[in-house]
């Protein structure tokens, strides 16, 4: 396990928080577990669960947004945004 030392900026998984393919993952199951046949109260819970989840989804991938518009940035300022074109 990584950790932060002076000057470094390495930190531990613990202080990075979970990591986002296992969140979805427990996403994923909380949206499977929702369509099957439950009682309301389990529904309930697993829904405030699972909007807990996809907030930090979301919020992972605003960050990971922002850090690639840096990464993009032209060396006099400017950015050069291009579009994601997904192969099909």
């Amino acid at each position: 396990m990584a950790t932060k030392s002076k000057g470094n900026s390495i930190m531990t998984a613990e202080e990075k928080g979970p990591d986002f393919e296992a969140t979805l993952t427990e996403l994923e199951s909380v949206i499977k577990e929702l369509e099957g046949e439950i009682k309301l109260e389990r529904a309930l819970v697993l829904f405030d669960h699972g909007m807990k989840l996809s907030q930090s989804c979301e919020e992972f991938l605003k960050t990971a947004e922002q850090k690639i518009e840096l990464l993009k940035r032209a060396v006099n300022g400017s950015i050069n945004v291009e579009k994601f074109e997904e192969d099909v």
